[in-house]
C-alpha cells in the first residue's frame, strides 16, 4: 500500500489530484495526527486532550468536542474514499490501517531495512532507500499542533529519528567515498542542528576525508568553543576525543572517492543590485514557498515589459542561494529581445558545462538530457530561467529538473505551467507613486533633497515601471551640475520617456525598445489592436469601444484582448473594462501613428466616437424617452452601440462612464470632431441631475463652440439653451440670461418654434425669480401657446410647472397649485418621471405655505420617494428642506431634524450652493429649538456664508440673527424661495 496519510508536516491526507492539507479545520488535523501516530492502539480522551489542547484550553467537555471532530475526520475519510477505519473505544478512540499507509510508519520501517542493508555492506541501496524516506519529511512533524506535549514528541522524534536517519545517510555515503555529497548534506543538516555531536563528527569526518585539515581544525575549535560557552563540556569533549581517533591510525583512513564525473555545483547568477525596493509582499510570498529542506517547485513571474521581473528573480535568488548546496544557475533564454531565443538544448549543454559534465562524451540530444536528468534526480538546484517566450519555451526542460526549485519569468501570463505542472504563478506589479519617489530620491542623493518637489515629477513620468525609473536615475545622475527641474522640463514633452536612452542608445536600453519587443511578438490582428487602443483618449477602455476601434462584434474581439492581457500588454479591470499602462499607453498611440494608414485611422477614430454618440444616445432615449431626441449621425459600419433595458441601467453607465465621456469629448474637440461633440454632450443631460456641476458646464459651453464650428445653427440654439438651463440651476444668473437671449435670437432665426417656447420659458423664470413678474407672465403665455401650437406636451408641461412655480413666489397659491396640478398630469401622461416628482415637489411647498401641513407631507413624501428613485438629489434636497419646515411647526423636532440632516447632505453630494444655504438654515432653526444652540450657530454661520457668496439678501437676515443670537421666530407654514428652491422665510 502506498502512503495515503502525511503527519511529517501539517496532516494531509491523498486526493486524486494529489496531497492536501486543506480538509478540515486545525484541530480535526491534529486529532488525526494522534490516532495515526497511535495506529492500532486505542487513544483515551484524556491523552488525546492533552496531544490537542494546551493547558488551560481545553472546553469544558473534551469528549464532546472530539465527538464532533472525530465526525468531520470520518466524513473526511468517506469524501476522499481513504483507506482505515477510526473506531469509538470505551472511553477513547482507536484507528486501524496499514502502517505503510503513514509517512512516519514507513519512515521508520524504510529506515530500519536501510540500516540492515548497510550492515550487510549494501551502502548504496541503503542510501537510497534513506535519502528517499527523508524526502518524507515536509516541515516540523504534528505541524497542526502547538501543546506542551506535542513539542516535547517533537523534540524526541527530530533526534531520535531524523537525525539518527540523517546519521545513518552520512554514514553510508562515507563508506561510499562521496565525501562532497556528505559535506553537503551535513552543512544543511546543521542550519537548525549545528551543536548535534553526530552531526559535528561527520562534518570533520567529510572534512579529513577530502584533505582539508586546516578547515577540520577550525571547525573543531569553532565546535568546542560554542559548547564551552554554552555550559556543555561534555559535547566539547566528546568531539575532541574523536577528533583525535581520526588521527590515530591506518584503520581510520577515509575510503578513495569513486572514479567516473566529478560533478561541481554550479554557482552562477547576476549580480543583485542594492538598490533593490518594494515588492516585500511578493517576496514574502515567495519565501513561503521554500521549507527548510525545500521541496521541488516551479514558480512562474510575469508582468508587463519592464516591470522588473528579472531584478526580482535574481534578487530572491540571492537571498535564498545559500539553501542549495548542490548549487544555482541563470539562464536568459532571450524570448523577447533581439536576436535568435535560447533552445532547450542549448540550456541541456549549458548546465551540464556548468556541472563540469564532459559534453564530448555525449554526443547526441537524447543522451546529453538523459544526463542532465540522471545528474539532476539526487541534486536539488536553484533555476532561474529568465525572459522566456511562453510556456513552451520551457516545457521539454521541466522534466530534466523536476527534482529542483526553478523560476521561470515571461512577459507572457505562463497558466500552462499551473495547469500541466503545477507551478506558482505571479504578477509583478508596478511600483506605486512613493516608492518610486523614494528609489528616486535614494539614487539622487542630495540633489533630491534640494529639489523634492522636482523628484516627485520625475518619479511619476516613470508611471511605476522600474525600468523608465533606472534610465531616468541613470539619466539625471549622468549631468550632476544640472537643476533637477530642467530634466522635469524635458521629461515631460509627449513620449519623451519612451525615446529616453542611455549610454549611447544601446538597443535594449530603452523603455520603447523593450515594449516593442513584445510589440512585434503578437500576432497582426492583436498587434493593430493594440495600437488602434492608442487612439483612445480614456483610462478604462470598454470591449465595446475596443471592438468599435477594430469594427467587430465585442464577441470577436474579446481573444483579441485577452492575448493582449496574457502578453501584459493590457490589464484587466472590472466589469468588461481594460486598461493600458500610462508609457505603454504612449507606445501604442507612437505605434498607430508609425504602422497605421491615415484613412485607417480617421475610419477607426470615427467608430470610436460614433459608439459613444449613439451609446450616450440610447442611455439619453431610456432616461428621457418622453422628450425630444439630439438628432443623431449616421453609425459607421461595425460599430455596435450599447442599448439599455431601463431608465436605471442607462443612469448606472452615465454616472460610471462620466470620465471616460469628457476624455472622449475634450479629443473630440482638440481633433475638430465638431459634429459628434455637440451632440454627445446635449445627450448628458443626466449628469447636471446628479450635480456634476464642472463636466456638465465645460461640455456645454465646448458643445456651443463645436455647433457654432459646424455652422449647425439648430446644435447652437440648443446648446445655448442647454448651457443657460445649467447655470442657472449653478446660480450663475448673468450668464445664463446671455445664454437665454442668444439661443431665442438663433431659434426665431431659423423658425424653430420649440426653440422659441423653451427658450421664453427660461427667460420668464429668471424674470420671475427678480420679482418682475408681469413681464414674466406674459412671456410664459406666449410660450404656453406655441408649445400648444405645437402639439409639445413636454414643452407644454414645463412652461406649466414654471408658471405655477412664480405663482407660488408671488403668493398667489391657490392659482399655483392649479397649475401645478395640470404640469403634473401631463409629465404624468408622457411618462415624464423625473418631472412629475418635481412638480410634486413644489406642490408640496405650495400646500405648506397655505398651512395646509398634512397635504404638504403627504405630497412631499411621495415627491421624496420619486426623487430619489431617478436620482434627483438636488430636488430631494429641497423636498427634504419642505418636510423639515413641515414637522418644525407641527413640533415635532425629532423628524425635522431627521429630514434638515438629509437635506443637508443631498444639497452638499448635488454641489448646489443655494440648497445647502436652505437646508442649513432649517437645520439651524430645528437644532436651536432642540437645545443645541451650539450646533444651531455654526449652521446659521454656514448658511449666512454660502448666502453671501450667492449675493442673496438672506444673508443679512442671518447676520442679525447671529448678532442677536436668540431663536429665531418662524410664521407657521411660511416657505420662500427662488424658483425651483424652497426654503423657510427667517423670522423677524
Amino acid at each position: 500500500m502506498g502512503i495515503h496519510y502525511k503527519i511529517l508536516g501539517h496532516t494531509q491526507v491523498l486526493r486524486p489530484d494529489g496531497f492536501t492539507d486543506v480538509w478540515g479545520a486545525p484541530k480535526d488535523r491534529g486529532v488525526l495526527a494522534v490516532l495515526l501516530l497511535n495506529i492500532g492502539r486505542a487513544v483515551p480522551v484524556r491523552t488525546l486532550a492533552e496531544w490537542v489542547w494546551a493547558d488551560g484550553k481545553s472546553p469544558r467537555d473534551p469528549a464532546a468536542t472530539l465527538s464532533t471532530y472525530t465526525a468531520r475526520i470520518r466524513a473526511a475519510l468517506k469524501r476522499f474514499e481513504l483507506p482505515g477505519q477510526l473506531r469509538t473505544e470505551v472511553g477513547g478512540y482507536r484507528f486501524e490501517v496499514d502502517p505503510a499507509a503513514v509517512d512516519f510508519h514507513a519512515f521508520q520501517r524504510t529506515v530500519r531495512t536501510a540500516r540492515r542493508l548497510g550492515k550487510a555492506g549494501d551502502h548504496e541501496n541503503a542510501c537510497e532507500l534513506v535519502a528517499s524516506a527523508l524526502e518524507w519529511w515536509d516541515g516540523d512533524p504534528l505541524a497542526d499542533l502547538d501543546t506542551d506535549r506535542a513539542a516535547n514528541w517533537r523534540r524526541v522524534v527530530i533526534r531520535d529519528e531524523w537525525l539518527s536517519a540523517n546519521d545513518a545517510l552520512l554514514y553510508g555515503l562515507y563508506q561510499l567515498g562521496e565525501y562532497e555529497d556528505m559535506l553537503r548534506l551535513v552543512k544543511v543538516a546543521q542550519i537548525d542542528h549545528d551543536t548535534d555531536v553526530l552531526l559535528a563528527k561527520r562534518r570533520l569526518q567529510a572534512l579529513y576525508a577530502l584533505r582539508r585539515k586546516e578547515e577540520a581544525v577550525q571547525y573543531l575549535f569553532d565546535f568546542y568553543g560554542r559548547a564551552k560557552a554554552a555550559d556543555d563540556p561534555e559535547r566539547a569533549d566528546e568531539l575532541r576525543r574523536f577528533h583525535d581517533s581520526l588521527l590515530a591510525g591506518p584503520e581510520h583512513e577515509p575510503v578513495p572517492p569513486r572514479t567516473g564525473d566529478v560533478v561541481v555545483p554550479p554557482r552562477h547568477l547576476p549580480y543583485d543590485i542594492d538598490d533593490f525596493a518594494g515588492h516585500a509582499d511578493l517576496l514574502a510570498e515567495l519565501d513561503g514557498l521554500l521549507t527548510d529542506r525545500p521541496k521541488p517547485r516551479l514558480i512562474a513571474l510575469d508582468g508587463l515589459p519592464g516591470v522588473g521581473k528579472t531584478t526580482l528573480a535574481v534578487h530572491w535568488a540571492h537571498r535564498v542561494r545559500d539553501r542549495f548546496p548542490n548549487g544555482f544557475w541563470f539562464v536568459n533564454l532571450n524570448g523577447f529581445g533581439d536576436g535568435p531565443s535560447v533552445t532547450g538544448e542549448e540550456v541541456v549543454t549549458g548546465l551540464l558545462e556548468a556541472l563540469r559534465v564532459s559534453i564530448d562524451s555525449l554526443p547526441t540530444t537524447e543522451v546529453r538530457r538523459a544526463k542532465l536528468r540522471d545528474l539532476l534526480s539526487t541534486r536539488q538546484l536553484l533555476l532561474v530561467l529568465d525572459n522566456a517566450a511562453d510556456a513552451a519555451h520551457v516545457e521539454g526542460l521541466l522534466p530534466l529538473v523536476s527534482s529542483s526549485v526553478v523560476v521561470v519569468t515571461s512577459r507572457v501570463r505562463l497558466s500552462e505551467l499551473t495547469l500541466h505542472h503545477g507551478a506558482r504563478c505571479f504578477t509583478v506589479p508596478p511600483f506605486d507613486r512613493s516608492l518610486a519617489a523614494g528609489w528616486l530620491r535614494d539614487r539622487l542623493g542630495l540633489r533630491a533633497a534640494r529639489e523634492p518637489e522636482a523628484v516627485d515629477h520625475l518619479a511619476s513620468l516613470a508611471a511605476g515601471l522600474p525600468l523608465a525609473l533606472g534610465i531616468i536615475g541613470e539619466y539625471v545622475a549622468a549631468q550632476p551640475h544640472k537643476p533637477l527641474r530642467d530634466f522635469v522640463d524635458r521629461l515631460r514633452a509627449s513620449r519623451a520617456i519612451l525615446g529616453l536612452e542611455i549610454n549611447g542608445g544601446r538597443a535594449m536600453l530603452s523603455v520603447r525598445a523593450v515594449f516593442d519587443c513584445s510589440y512585434r511578438a503578437l500576432d497582426p490582428a492583436v498587434r493593430r489592436l493594440f495600437r488602434l487602443l492608442g487612439l483612445y483618449p480614456g483610462l478604462a477602455i470598454p470591449t465595446g469601444v475596443a471592438a468599435a476601434l477594430v469594427g467587430l462584434r465585442a464577441e470577436e474581439v474579446h481573444d483579441q484582448l485577452q492575448s493582449l492581457v496574457w502578453a501584459r500588454l493590457l490589464e484587466a479591470r472590472e466589469g468588461d473594462r481594460y486598461a493600458l499602462h500610462d508609457l505603454l499607453r504612449d507606445f501604442a498611440a507612437e505605434c498607430v501613428d508609425r504602422d497605421e494608414e491615415e484613412d485607417g485611422r480617421d475610419l477607426a477614430t470615427r467608430r470610436m466616437l460614433d459608439w459613444f454618440l449613439h451609446t450616450s444616445n440610447n442611455a439619453d432615449r431610456r432616461i428621457y424617452a418622453h422628450r425630444e431626441s439630439v438628432p443623431m449621425l449616421e453609425l459607421s459600419a461595425g460599430v455596435t452601440p450599447l442599448v439599455f433595458d431601463d431608465a436605471e441601467s442607462a443612469m448606472d453607465w452615465c454616472v460610471r462612464e462620466r470620465g471616460e465621456l469628457s476624455a472622449v469629448c475634450q479629443y473630440a474637440a482638440a481633433n475638430g470632431f465638431d459634429e459628434h461633440l455637440w451632440r454627445l454632450t446635449n445627450a448628458q443631460e443626466v449628469l447636471m441631475r446628479l450635480g456634476f456641476r464642472d463636466e456638465v458646464v465645460h461640455g456645454l459651453r465646448a458643445a456651443v463652440e463645436a455647433a457654432r464650428s459646424a455652422g449647425d445653427r439648430f446644435g447652437e440654439a440648443g446648446s445655448l439653451a442647454n448651457l443657460g438651463f445649467a447655470l442657472s440651476r449653478f446660480n450663475e444668473h448673468e450668464e445664463a440670461d446671455r445664454c437665454y437671449r442668444a439661443a431665442y435670437t438663433i431659434s426665431s432665426e431659423i423658425d424653430d418654434r420649440i426653440g422659441v417656447a423653451v427658450a421664453l420659458r427660461n427667460m420668464a423664470e429668471r424674470r420671475a425669480m427678480t420679482g418682475d413678474t408681469i413681464p414674466a407672465f406674459e412671456m410664459f403665455e406666449r410660450a404656453l401657446a406655441i408649445a400648444r401650437a405645437e402639439k409639445d406636451l413636454d414643452t407644454e408641461a414645463g412652461v406649466l410647472h414654471r408658471m405655477g412655480e412664480a405663482m407660488r413666489l408671488s403668493d398667489r397659491l391657490g392659482e399655483a397649485i392649479a397649475q401645478l396640478n395640470l404640469a403634473w398630469s401631463l409629465r404624468e401622461r408622457i411618462g415624464d418621471r423625473a418631472g412629475a416628482a418635481a412638480t410634486l415637489a413644489s406642490m408640496a411647498a405650495a400646500h405648506h405655505q397655505q398651512g395646509d401641513h398634512y397635504g404638504a407631507l403627504g405630497i412631499g413624501h411621495r415627491a421624496s420617494l420619486e426623487l430619489r428613485q431617478v436620482r434627483e438629489i438636488g430636488l430631494e434636497s429641497q423636498v427634504c428642506v419642505t418636510l423639515a419646515a413641515v414637522h418644525r411647526d407641527l413640533g415635532d423636532l425629532r423628524k425635522a431634524g431627521f429630514y434638515a440632516v438629509r437635506a443637508v447632505e443631498l444639497a452638499e453630494t448635488a454641489r448646489d450652493a443655494r440648497r445647502q444655504a436652505s437646508a442649513a438654515d432649517v437645520l439651524a432653526q430645528v437644532r436651536w429649538r432642540q437645545g443645541a444652540h451650539l450646533d444651531a450657530k455654526r449652521y446659521w454661520e454656514i448658511a449666512h456664508d454660502l448666502y453671501a457668496a450667492l449675493g442673496d439678501s438672506r444673508a443679512f437676515g442671518i447676520s442679525a440673527q447671529l448678532t442677536e443670537y436668540s431663536e429665531p421666530e418662524v410664521p407657521p407654514g411660511r416657505v420662500e424661495g427662488t424658483v425651483g428652491d424652497s426654503s423657510p422665510v427667517r423670522g423677524s
